[in-house]
C-alpha cells in the first residue's frame, strides 16, 4: 500500500496519483499493510513494529506517471463518443483533463473532463460518477452550468458540460482588489442572489455541492449571468445524511468548509453550502474570507472559534441587515444557520426590499433640549424574521469594534459622525480592503472620534452640514470622453476611483477588450484638484495573423501606473484632459498561441515600455 503524504489516504501498490486527492505518488514507497501490524496510518509506528518496504523483484524504477487520460491526452481532432471533436486542453487538474470541444452536429462547443485512469478503472467510482451524473443531469436552471451528458468506455470515463465564456467570480474579485476598489453593493447582491438560485436548484434535486467558493462560480461575458459549477464532490443529500460513501478525510476547500466539514462529520446536510455562501458573500463585500492563516491547523481553528467580523463596520455602504444574514448563514452549529439556500435567498430578498424601501417618518419638530431622540434602522425592522432579537440588532449598531481583518487602504481609526436632525442619520467612515489573503490579528477595539453638538441654534446646524467628507474633484468628470484618436468612454465614478470604460468594442477590436470594460482609471492625490494617477489597463495587440481567445482574457492583461519608475499622470484644465498612458512593445514570447489563437501571455510586466500622452475632451 502506499500513503498519500497529503491526505493520508491509502492506495493500491500501483496508484500513481492519490484516489482522495489526486497528489502524485510517484515518490511514496510501498508500505506493508498498517493492519498487519496494528498500526494506524499517519501515526507514529513503535519500533518493534516498523513498517518496511514490501519486497518485490529488481526492476526499474519507472518514472513519474503524467496526468493522463488512457494512454495520454487527447490529440486536437480526437472524437469522444463519436460526436465531441477535441478542439484543446483548457486545463489539467488532479481528477484528470479539461478539453474544450465542439459536437459537430450542432457545432456548439462544449467543455468535457476527462476522469484519469487511476479512478475511471474503479468500478466504485465508476458507480458513484454515474449516480451523481443522473442527479446532476435532473438540474435545469439557468444559474447552474448544464450536465449534458457522461460519456463511459471502456478505460476512459468523461463528463460534458456547457461551455460558458467568461470569467471565474475569483478572478472578478481579484480585479477589485488590484484596484482597491470594492465590488459595489448593488453588484455583489445581483451576483450573490443569481449564485443562491443556482445552490437552491441543487439542492431541489437532492444534490449537495461541498465546494462552493469563487473559483467555482463562472460569469458569462456576454450578459453577466452567474452559473455555479464543478459539482466535482457534490453527494446526494440522503447518502450525505446517512453517512455513505467511499470518500475519506476532509472533502471541500478550507477557506469555505464548514465546522462540521473540518471536524470530520460523516452526516452532512445543505447547511454545509449555506456556510460557503456566507463565507462567500463576505468575501465578494471585503475582497477575501474571514478566515484566513499561514497554516491549514490555523484556518480551521478560525472556522470552529472566531466570530464572523462585521462587514458593515468595515464598509459603511453595506447596509446593516447583510451582517445580521451573515452571522446566521456562518453559525458555528449548523442548527444556528438557515436550514436551506431557498431560506437564505426569501431573508436576502426581504432585507432588500426594506433596504430599498424609504422608511416612513411621522414630521415632527426637532427638540431644542434633552437628549436627541433614538432612531432605529431597516435591521432592526427585519430582526424579528431573521431570527436576532431587535436589542442586539440595535447594540450591534451602537458598537464600534476593531476592524479585525481588513487592512485599509488609509491607516487610522473609523471616524465616525453620527448627527441625528429632523429624523435624519448624518455619518462618515471609511474602510475596505487590502490583501485577499494573511489578515493581521484583530485589535481589541477601534477608536472613535464623536464630535458633539454643542448648540441646536441653526448657526450650529449649517455648521455640521458643512463639516461632511470633501467633493471628490473626480466628480466634475463623470460622463462622455472622446479621444483625439475617435474612440468613446464612458467615465463612472467607482467609489473612489473613475473607471473610463468602453463604449464602442470595435474601437479595440484587435485587442479583444468588451463593451463596458475598464479601458483605464484616475484617482485623487492628495492636496490635488486637477492632477490625478493614471492607471493603465493594457491588453497589447496580438502578433500579425493572430487573434485573442476569449479565455486569453485573465493573463493578457496588465496594470501600469509607472513607467522606468515616473508615475503615469493625468491633467485637467477644465476642457481637456491630457493623459499618460504605457505603449509596450511585449516579445513573441510573451504569446501562448494554438493555431491562430493566442490562448495566454506571460511576463507582460517585462515588456519593453514607454510613455505617450493622449487628450480626450467631451463630445
Amino acid at each position: 500500500m502506499k500513503t498519500c503524504p497529503a491526505c493520508q489516504q491509502q492506495n493500491d501498490d500501483d496508484a500513481a496519483f492519490c484516489i482522495s486527492c489526486g497528489k502524485s505518488l510517484a515518490n511514496v514507497p510501498i508500505l506493508a499493510d498498517a493492519a498487519l501490524s496494528g498500526t494506524v496510518p499517519g501515526a507514529p509506528v513503535p519500533e518493534q513494529l516498523s513498517v518496511v518496504p514490501v519486497q518485490k523483484p529488481a526492476a526499474p524504477v519507472p518514472a513519474p506517471v503524467p496526468i493522463s487520460v488512457g494512454a495520454g491526452p487527447l490529440a486536437d481532432g480526437a472524437m469522444v463518443d463519436n460526436k465531441y471533436r477535441i478542439e484543446r486542453v483548457l486545463g489539467e487538474g488532479g481528477m484528470g483533463i479539461v478539453y474544450l470541444a465542439r459536437d459537430i452536429h450542432t457545432q456548439i462547443q462544449v467543455v468535457i473532463k476527462a476522469i484519469r485512469t487511476e479512478y475511471a478503472h474503479r468500478q466504485e467510482f465508476r458507480d458513484r460518477i454515474l449516480a451523481e451524473g443522473r442527479s446532476l443531469a435532473r438540474i435545469d436552471h439557468p444559474n447552474v452550468v448544464r450536465l449534458n451528458a457522461v460519456v463511459v468506455e471502456e478505460s476512459a470515463l468523461y463528463l460534458v458540460m456547457q461551455f460558458i465564456e467568461g470569467e471565474s467570480l475569483d478572478r472578478t474579485i481579484e480585479r477589485y482588489v488590484k484596484t482597491r476598489t470594492p465590488m459595489p453593493v448593488d453588484e455583489v447582491l445581483q451576483v450573490f442572489r443569481q449564485v443562491l438560485e443556482g445552490v437552491e436548484a441543487a439542492h431541489r434535486e437532492g444534490v449537495i455541492h461541498r465546494d462552493l467558493k469563487p473559483a467555482n462560480i463562472l460569469i458569462r461575458a456576454r450578459d453577466g449571468v452567474a452559473k455555479v459549477t464543478d459539482f466535482g464532490i457534490a453527494k446526494a443529500e440522503e447518502d450525505a445524511k446517512a453517512g455513505r460513501g467511499q470518500t475519506r478525510g476532509i472533502i471541500g476547500s478550507l477557506l469555505y468548509m464548514a465546522p462540521e466539514q473540518i471536524t470530520g462529520q460523516r452526516d452532512i446536510d445543505k447547511r454545509v453550502d449555506v456556510y460557503a455562501l456566507g463565507i462567500l458573500m463576505y468575501e465578494l463585500l471585503i475582497g477575501r474570507v474571514p478566515f484566513d492563516a499561514a497554516s491549514e491547523f490555523e484556518i480551521m481553528k478560525l472556522h470552529l472559534d472566531a466570530q464572523l467580523p462585521s462587514v458593515h463596520q468595515m464598509r459603511a455602504d453595506v447596509p446593516p441587515f447583510i451582517d445580521v444574514l451573515l452571522q446566521r448563514a456562518c453559525a458555528k452549529a449548523r442548527e444556528g444557520r438557515f436550514s436551506s439556500s431557498r431560506e437564505f435567498l426569501e431573508a436576502l430578498d426581504q432585507g432588500i426590499a426594506q433596504w430599498k424601501t424609504p422608511p416612513v417618518r411621522e414630521p415632527s419638530p426637532m427638540p431644542l433640549t434633552g437628549a436627541m431622540p433614538h432612531t432605529t434602522t431597516s435591521a432592526v425592522a427585519i430582526s424579528a424574521d431573521l431570527a436576532m432579537p431587535q436589542g442586539e440588532v440595535q447594540a450591534q449598531e451602537g458598537r464600534r469594534r476593531g476592524r479585525g481583518w481588513i487592512v485599509p487602504a488609509i491607516a487610522g481609526s473609523v471616524l465616525t459622525l453620527a448627527i441625528v436632525i429632523g429624523g435624519v442619520v448624518l455619518s462618515v467612515s471609511q474602510g475596505w480592503i487590502g490583501s485577499r489573503r494573511h489578515p493581521r490579528p484583530a485589535t481589541s477595539a477601534s477608536a472613535t472620534v464623536t464630535s458633539p453638538v454643542a448648540s441646536t441654534s441653526p448657526t450650529a446646524t449649517a455648521a455640521v452640514r458643512d463639516a461632511g467628507a470633501p467633493v471628490n474633484p473626480l466628480a466634475s468628470l463623470v460622463g462622455v470622453w472622446k479621444s483625439d484618436t475617435g474612440r468613446t468612454f464612458d467615465a463612472v465614478l467607482s467609489g473612489n476611483v473613475l473607471e473610463f470604460r468602453i463604449k464602442n468594442a470595435a474601437d479595440f477590436a484587435a485587442q479583444n477588450y468588451a463593451e463596458g470594460e475598464s479601458r483605464f482609471s484616475l484617482s485623487t492625490l492628495p492636496g490635488e484638484t486637477r492632477t490625478f494617477a493614471v492607471e493603465d489597463k493594457i491588453r497589447p495587440t496580438p502578433p500579425a495573423g493572430k487573434t485573442y481567445d476569449p479565455m486569453s482574457r485573465p493573463t493578457c492583461q496588465e496594470v501600469w501606473s509607472s513607467i522606468d519608475g515616473k508615475p503615469l499622470r493625468a491633467q485637467y484644465d477644465g476642457t481637456r484632459l491630457t493623459i499618460d498612458f504605457a505603449k509596450i512593445v511585449p516579445s513573441l514570447k510573451m504569446f501562448e498561441t494554438e493555431g491562430s489563437k493566442v490562448v495566454g501571455c506571460k511576463g507582460l510586466k517585462g515588456a519593453s515600455a514607454t510613455k505617450i500622452e493622449s487628450t480626450c475632451t467631451r463630445p
